[in-house]
């Protein structure tokens, strides 16, 4: 991911301690708008893992933060994807 993001540009910061938590990577915009960029492997597919993250996500979302979630898989194999997705981050 943090290739992805290098490629596209856009201003990161790899597991960024905000409060309690801990992003995945800090993503700012060329806007200024902040991202909180979780890249989630296959443990974030259970129900109590998406209640956790859910919970988490209206935490970091009450701190000015938009949350986006990209799936591992398709960070190894559908870049093209992922990387359309950064290009549409105001």
């Amino acid at each position: 991911m943090a290739e992805l993001l290098t490629e596209s540009g856009l201003w990161y910061r790899p597991q960024f301690e905000e409060g309690r938590h801990r992003l995945d990577f800090l993503v700012v915009s060329p806007l200024g708008t902040r991202y909180d960029l979780e890249v989630d492997g296959r443990a974030h597919c259970t129900p109590e893992q998406i209640h956790a993250d859910q919970v988490r996500d209206s935490f970091m979302e009450a701190r000015g933060y938009r949350v986006v979630r990209v799936a591992a898989r398709d960070v190894f194999n559908r870049e093209d994807a992922v990387v359309r997705l950064l290009a549409r981050l105001p």
